[in-house]
């Protein structure tokens, strides 16, 4: 077991103490004249003060991002080899409630392609429709949550998806300090900038390439989703992947006509 050390409000509380001390000593010990070691006491007790309010005030660190990162890897990856096993290779399609009549968006993986034109599936244990397998995708307990404390409505605008999208990653979850939404024709690619749980992305891409855009992560699912019940089509992932030499990962969604 490692030696655990002290975080960082911690460390500068100490360090603050430690100059009071230094700045007593040289008040004490040099002679510098009344006001001068006046002003280091003075300084001193103040650095004292700080001391002990960042010492009272210094919460534990929070939890190591790598960590979090890695946390959802291997449910992904488990994902992909139960739907390899089961023949299916699709990507992730997210199917909003008016074409499936389920109460929350879902994840479709078709067998091999499926373009929309092939009837929408309405249940993992079904009789008829593109094969494939249908699941709830891993971001729903997010998206609940934000329906039940932050009254999430979902706009129908591009412009105002880009803002929710925004808002959601950045501000309510804070999944990444930066998110930037590029939208085409029929596509949209979405930018987590400096994203803290890359590591996870990594240990899902050295599994295989693809596992990201079969078995997305609850952040890159909950951006396929949101837009998928926003604007009332079925939305693929067509592809997830880290920039190279940045901590930058690009999710690129397809919109189904």
């Amino acid at each position: 077991m490692k030696f655990r050390m002290p975080n960082k409000y911690t460390t500068a509380a100490f360090l603050l103490v430690a100059t009071a001390a230094v700045l007593v000593w040289i008040a004490v010990s040099t002679n510098p004249g009344e006001y001068i070691a006046a002003a280091l006491v003075i300084s001193g007790l103040i650095c004292v003060i700080t001391g002990i309010f960042s010492l009272t005030f210094s919460g534990g660190e929070p939890v190591d991002p790598y960590l979090l990162g890695i946390l959802p890897a291997q449910g992904s990856i488990t994902f992909c080899l139960l739907a390899h096993h089961l023949g299916i290779k699709g990507n992730a399609y997210f199917l909003p409630q008016c074409l499936t009549g389920e109460p929350r968006v879902m994840q479709f993986n078709p067998v091999s392609i499926f373009g929309g034109s092939e009837g929408y599936p309405k249940g993992s244990f079904r009789t008829s429709g593109p094969p494939g397998l249908v699941t709830t995708p891993f971001c729903d307990p997010l998206i609940q949550d934000l329906k039940k404390r932050h009254e999430l409505v979902i706009p129908y605008d591009k412009d105002d998806l880009t803002l929710l999208l925004r808002e959601t990653i950045e501000d309510v979850f804070k999944f990444a300090p930066w998110v930037s939404v590029r939208w085409g024709d029929s596509t949209v690619a979405i930018t987590f900038h400096n994203y803290p749980a890359i590591n996870g992305c990594r240990v899902v891409t050295q599994e295989s390439p693809q596992c990201c855009a079969m078995s997305p992560c609850p952040v890159c699912s909950l951006c396929g989703a949101l837009i998928a019940e926003g604007l009332e089509k079925v939305i693929a992932l067509e592809q997830c992947s880290i920039v190279p030499a940045s901590r930058n990962v690009v999710a690129i969604f397809s919109i189904l006509p």
